[in-house]
């Protein structure tokens, strides 16, 4: 807390929060929280001082700081503060009385403004669907809340309001964002209009909220109404979070400054598409070769670009806990603690990565931290955050919580990692947002990736408007040429193939094998074991968390481009091991995929160059009959171009050429053109265009987790050790649970070998599971089969 200039301390009696929630378990007074809050909206301002003129909506920043500054007056309730010391629970919400003192501050107001600061105040915790709901007009419990405010409590207030304002705003540097100073009422009339009509004035306020969310905010595409309420929502209960939170001071973004980058990067001698990328300004689209760098031109490209945050985004897990801690942990992190980690298991990395810090720590104690690294995380903390784009496209999913999101994302700079990596109808979602951002938001972004077909660069078009292109010269590709491809008849599995491989792991070679399915990963996985010496580690997805962590940690050490405990290995993998390792081994075998997919596998291969040309082996079969796990099309399209070139270097110069004339099929542009329309056009039609404040949405939500979110499960027989663990820490036990699509979890469920517990809070799934193989759904016990 800062200076107590204009300190109302006859205010102290009047809690906001009791001792199990105020900073160091102490009660917090009103006075004090709301004080917190006004810092934490105070940096928001600072932040971004010029939003409310860019958005249309000049007096935001005024009409923000009486909103905060009034929030939480109606927690003075003779009730609450009873609850507050251990009273019984109270009935009412304390926003809606808080509207009881909105007639004191309305001159300051504009009549379409008073609508905005009652909308701020009583939406602060609930949607308004839910105050609609709990206050309505007919049966008006408002009524019950005529008692509640003594007189000489309201008369205290008064006097807070009288004495502070001017003080604070100076105190808070907002002298220069056009906050008023209200001219109140006298004491005696003011406190009388509350005692005797309290009720009255909450209806009349909660009608004016009402009628406008139904026939304004919900009617209109006026862009100042529409996202100006957004950010009014957003950043009012960010404020609020982060001074409950207690998290103090925010650190100061280091966005904005590339020589230092540079220096932090030790690029020596940036490449010219790094140097291109820190002199573009806006929408840009970066092409360079796996190992060139790309990374830190997008960081490069977003510190130049002067922004209040940085987004970026990857599609696994894996890749992003890696991208966080190169960025914000890492010995020469260009962000020390200003990054932010995000994903639907954000809060187990948080967890695996205080264990690996704190080797002897109480798993409760590393419970509590890593909930409170995960908090900050969603608070609107952290100056770069490292997610999913699904974690942004909860803002038009409506998931609790958007405004606060969407009221970050104002001003910020977004890199979209790896943009290959998504399927046509997801990547359309993804650029439906990025347009919505960037025309709405004022939203800088970069689209990166070693390759762009035409027909992805095409769809960007819409999505990015006029954009940049960054490519890495040509003579950087030819520098970067590491792979000679090798075509080879027959299916992988064959003991003819599978003695071949043998033979190159018992040479000494780190031989990566990829598989497009986990069974047939854990058949060769099996298979390799009885054929050499050398360890032979299985990756997949259906690894528990606390597996899938060993697992990563050995192939690091074993095959990390940067490791120095290197030595020979066979890594048996799927599609997992694509984007989501640093790692390099000598030689690859796969199977046969689309040719995005084989060249993210070629990567894992001769990362660091240290052979002129390492082999990279693509098997002709098997190409499955249904399109799973990838389109059969196009894997026969991708041996189809590779063919023309089996037994060459591979240049990644002309590899989007290659790409295009895959995608020049018609029987693949089609469908696949057809797919990105629809869903371009209906996801921004019926959740963009109709994203609005004060609602979320549960049916919404549900979609959105069922469209993008595996569900989590335990393998029956780890449920012994699963009780014990979660006795200790429910994050320790949540480590035991595996990864699984929504669909095979309703297809086990049909067949009688997929449940809930007793609480219906933890699925179970009757499937073979061990720590080597992984869980194996082909299998419900624990017997081998008996060809193992």
């Amino acid at each position: 807390m800062t200076t107590r200039r204009g300190w109302a301390d006859y205010l102290d009696d009047v809690w906001a929060k009791s001792a199990s929630q105020g900073a160091g378990k102490k009660p917090e007074t009103l006075v004090e929280h709301t004080w917190s809050v006004l810092e934490k909206l105070a940096a928001n301002i600072r932040l971004r001082p010029t939003l409310p003129a860019q958005i249309g909506a000049p007096r935001l920043w005024h009409i923000l700081f009486w909103a905060a500054f009034l929030h939480d007056w109606g927690k003075a309730a003779k009730s609450f503060q009873a609850q507050l010391r251990g009273g019984t629970r109270w009935s009412h919400r304390h926003e809606v009385l808080s509207l009881a003192f909105v007639d004191w501050l309305a001159p300051l107001f504009r009549a379409g403004e008073q609508r905005w600061l009652v909308a701020a105040i009583v939406s602060h915790h609930k949607d308004a669907s839910e105050i609609a709901e709990t206050y309505n007009a007919i049966a008006c419990p408002e009524n019950e809340l005529a008692n509640e405010l003594e007189a000489q409590t309201i008369a205290r207030l008064w006097q807070w309001l009288a004495d502070c304002p001017a003080n604070w705003i100076d105190a808070l540097g907002l002298n220069a964002y056009g906050i008023g100073v209200p001219v109140l009422p006298s004491r005696e009339d003011a406190v009388r209009a509350i005692v005797n009509d309290a009720p009255s004035i909450i209806r009349k306020w909660l009608n004016v909220y009402q009628r406008w969310i139904e026939r304004a905010i919900n009617q209109s595409d006026e862009t100042a109404l529409v996202i100006g309420t957004l950010l009014l929502r957003g950043t009012l209960i960010a404020s609020d979070y982060m001074a409950s939170a207690h998290v103090g001071e925010l650190p100061k973004p280091e966005l904005s400054n590339p020589a230092e980058l540079i220096r932090k990067l030790g690029l020596r001698d940036p490449y010219d598409h790094q140097l291109e990328c820190m002199r573009a300004q806006g929408s840009t689209v970066l092409m360079a070769p796996t190992g060139s760098g790309k990374t830190e031109a997008a960081l490069l490209w977003a510190v130049a670009q002067n922004a209040p945050r940085l987004y970026y985004t990857l599609p696994f897990q894996a890749s992003m806990n890696a991208m966080e801690h190169r960025l914000g942990y890492a010995e020469n992190a260009p962000f020390k603690n200003q990054v932010g980690l995000e994903h639907s298991r954000s809060l187990l990395a948080y967890y695996r990565r205080l264990l690996i810090e704190n080797e002897n720590a109480n798993p409760k104690q590393i419970t509590r931290a890593a909930m409170w690294l995960k908090d900050l995380a969603h608070l609107n903390y952290y100056p770069v955050r490292v997610l999913s784009p699904y974690q942004l496209l909860k803002a038009p999913y409506r998931v609790k919580g958007y405004e606060t999101l969407l009221a970050d994302c104002y001003g910020a700079a977004f890199v979209f990692d790896e943009i290959h990596a998504y399927e046509a109808g997801r990547l359309a979602k993804i650029l439906a947002l990025v347009k919505y951002l960037r025309e709405n938001y004022a939203a800088k972004v970069l689209v990166m990736s070693a390759t762009l077909p035409q027909i992805v660069r095409a769809c960007l078009k819409d999505a990015l408007g006029e954009y940049t292109l960054v490519t890495a010269a040509v003579e950087l590709y030819r520098k970067f040429q590491r792979h000679q491809l090798h075509l080879r008849d027959g299916d992988l599995l064959s003991d003819e193939n599978l003695n071949e491989i043998g033979r190159a792991a018992s040479s000494g070679q780190s031989v990566l094998v990829c598989c497009n399915t986990v069974a047939r990963a854990q058949t060769a996985w099996h298979a390799l074991g009885q054929r050499v010496e050398n360890p032979v580690e299985l990756l997949h997805g259906k690894f528990n968390g606390r597996d899938r962590l060993a697992k990563e940690q050995i192939v690091r050490a074993t095959t990390g481009a940067r490791s120095d405990s290197r030595q020979p290995i066979v890594l048996v993998a799927t599609q997992v091991v694509e984007v989501s390792l640093d790692i390099d081994l000598d030689v690859i075998y796969t199977d046969p995929a689309p040719l995005e997919a084989l060249l993210q596998r070629f990567g894992r291969v001769n990362r660091r160059r240290l052979k002129q040309a390492a082999p990279v082996y693509v098997f002709r079969e098997p190409i499955p009959d249904k399109p799973r796990p990838y389109e059969p099309m196009l894997i026969h399209a991708a041996l189809d171009v590779l063919e023309q070139h089996a037994g060459a270097m591979i240049d990644e110069a002309q590899v989007s050429n290659w790409l295009d004339e895959i995608y020049a099929r018609e029987e693949i542009a089609a469908p696949w053109n057809e797919t990105f329309a629809r869903a371009y056009a209906e996801f921004g039609e019926s959740a963009i265009n109709t994203l609005r404040a004060f609602q979320s949405d549960e049916q919404l939500e549900e979609l959105f987790y069922q469209a993008f979110e595996s569900v989590d499960v335990l393998p029956e027989e780890l449920l012994n050790e699963y009780l014990d663990a979660r006795a200790r820490s429910p994050l320790e036990a949540s480590q035991l649970l595996v990864p699984l699509h929504y669909t095979q979890f309703g297809r086990l469920k049909s067949e009688g070998r997929g449940y809930k517990d007793e609480d219906g809070k933890l699925r179970l799934v009757k499937a073979y599971y061990d720590s080597q193989v992984g869980l194996d759904l082909n299998r419900g016990t624990r017997e081998p089969q008996e060809d193992w």
